[in-house]
């Protein structure tokens, strides 16, 4: 009875419903506010959980995947040869590189994440915008790579139950766009992932790390047999692999390479605070996890385009995408080692694509909710929140009936871009890296981050200036005809030239017009590099317990927990 009433109690009322709606504060350590509660507060010392090689593993294993082994196909489609997309992968990679570790550095420094830094830059109404603007396409390209995740759950049920599985029976109609086959795999592929969105960001580093792992075991197996079942890389044929008559300049096709790699990183780039907060120390999200990516990104780009070759060759047909090529091995090589290596090459493909989910669309859509509505959401109930949306936007009709809206998504970029350098930028040089956490949370009219009207004029006008580059192009992806060569032109410069111009219009603009630095009654603190970041963002005496109780000087961030306790009581043993 007891069990009844607990159950029913919160919809007797609409007072009770809201009531269980709000957020419960663990241990009461943080009050929930309009603007705070446990998921925005920077993250404690025990929640740092993340280590120096969990970033890094994270790339890794994001490189070696579905996206990562399909990327060439988009570098050749623009008429690069293999050589040239090699080289605009190279160079797209080396500029993500240090766009990640800049993103990364500030919530390593002070543990926030993406819409608490934001913030900072854009003010505390003004952060709105850019934090629905990707909790939008977060949502949206959780659908679509679960859809896409869904083709490999076919290949396995393929190995699994053969003929059975060919013959599978479609019993919709052709106007639901979508087969009982594809509906099928496609619920399995969100069924399977819907249990890691109850882990919170702190504890789900092991995934990453296990895929990080894995996946480039698998990616080299696969190469391995294509290239030796195959005619070899040596044997390529750079006319039958173009996919597109586009007969450009070299130089314009090589920038158009490098804009569609950077592209590919564009959400992922800007999201790097998300993830970075748990890192352990300030290093652990720094440079190794940019040279992972560098280097993981340039060797993926090279097997796949290498295993896509030598197949090619021998067989006569391009295979792009690796469910393709993956069912195209089966149907030259049924036997039962053939179907046992696919069905677990196509598993540890099929968890790949979960762990892009969750990294780049989960949980920045989880992060995104909290910061807007901090009193009903938390990070694990936005998570599921996304995957519920992901299936009511019905991604099969997108992906069959809206090809100009999943082109805008692939267009998104261009609005991340000069985000990204506008962040960069505001952090590094306006405020020489420094940020006071306490004025983050504090939504009043003339605190530190209310800026104008609560929007950081400067850094919407210079967002403006950067999108503004890419927009004529982007109708261009639309309406070729309506557009000039130029606009073209500067489309595929994209990622590149909204990047550049935002940032030079952000740096003009603060230089002239200056941000304030610090809160009332504190103008008179030191401006050097980083000087906050000392105190995790805190002037002597606001520190909240979690910082008193580390008790860490700067210089001991960078040592273990129990080397930080052994240091300790050398400093406090009396003379």
């Amino acid at each position: 009875m007891a069990f009844i009433e607990k159950a029913t109690g919160p919809f007797r009322s609409r007072q009770a419903f809201v009531e269980m709606l709000r957020v419960d504060e663990p241990n009461h350590e943080h009050e929930t506010t309009r603007w705070s509660n446990f998921d925005l507060q920077p993250t404690s010392p025990e929640q740092r959980t993340w280590r120096w090689y969990h970033l890094p593993l994270f790339w890794g294993g994001l490189a070696f995947g579905t996206s990562g082994w399909n990327v060439a196909s988009s570098l050749i489609a623009v008429g690069l040869t293999w050589r040239h997309a090699l080289a605009s992968c190279f160079i797209g990679s080396f500029i993500a590189a240090f766009a990640v570790v800049g993103l990364a550095r500030p919530a390593a420094k002070y543990h926030i994440g993406y819409p608490v830094f934001l913030r900072s830059v854009m003010g505390m109404y003004g952060s709105y915008f850019f934090v629905c603007l990707r909790l939008m396409t977060g949502v949206c390209w959780f659908g679509i790579q679960t859809y896409s995740g869904g083709n490999l759950i076919a290949t396995c049920l393929l190995c699994m139950f053969g003929s059975s599985w060919r013959s599978f029976a479609n019993t919709l109609p052709l106007s639901a766009q979508v087969t009982s086959k594809q509906l099928l795999c496609f619920f399995i592929a969100w069924i399977i992932q819907v249990p890691l969105f109850f882990v919170h960001p702190t504890k789900i580093q092991w995934f990453f790390t296990v895929k990080g792992i894995l996946m480039p075991i698998c990616t080299f197996a696969l190469f391995g047999w294509c290239v030796s079942q195959g005619a070899g890389f040596s044997h390529v044929d750079e006319h039958k692999l173009a996919t597109t008559t586009v007969q450009l300049p070299l130089g314009w096709s090589i920038m158009a390479g490098i804009n569609t790699i950077l592209g590919s990183l564009a959400s992922l780039v800007v999201s790097q605070p998300d993830l970075a907060r748990y890192a352990h120390k300030p290093s652990d999200a720094g440079w190794p996890q940019g040279l992972a990516m560098f280097t993981c990104k340039v060797l993926v780009f090279f097997l796949g385009l290498a295993s896509t070759a030598s197949i090619q060759a021998a067989w006569g047909k391009t295979y792009w995408n690796v469910w393709d090529l993956l069912n195209a091995i089966l149907d030259r090589n049924w036997n039962a080692g053939a179907r046992c290596a696919i069905f677990l090459c196509s598993l540890m493909f099929y968890f790949s694509a979960v762990g892009t989910n969750i990294g780049t669309n989960t949980i920045a859509f989880g992060a995104d909710l909290t910061g807007l509505i901090p009193k009903y959401m938390t990070i694990r109930r936005g998570q599921v929140l996304c995957a519920v949306l992901g299936v009511a936007i019905v991604p099969w009709k997108i992906l069959a009936s809206a090809q100009n809206f999943v082109a805008f998504l692939g267009a998104v970029p261009i609005f991340f871009a000069p985000l990204s350098a506008i962040m960069i930028v505001d952090y590094c040089y306006a405020r020489r890296g420094n940020l006071h956490v306490p004025s983050l949370f504090d939504g009043e009219p003339g605190a530190l981050y209310w800026f104008t009207f609560s929007t950081n004029w400067r850094g919407i006008f210079a967002w403006c200036c950067g999108a503004v580059m890419g927009l004529p192009g982007m109708v261009g992806v639309f309406r070729p005809t309506l557009v000039s060569l130029a606009a073209k032109n500067m489309y595929r410069l994209g990622w590149i030239l909204t990047f550049t111009t935002a940032a030079i219009v952000y740096a003009t603009l603060v230089t002239f017009f200056p941000v304030r630095l610090y809160p009332q009654g504190y103008e008179g603190e030191p401006r050097t590099f980083e000087y906050m970041a000392k105190n995790d963002g805190y002037f002597p005496g606001e520190e909240p317990d979690s910082v008193i109780n580390a008790g860490i000087p700067d210089m001991e961030k960078d040592l273990d927990l129990d080397e930080k306790k052994s240091t300790d009581q050398v400093h406090v043993t009396p003379a």
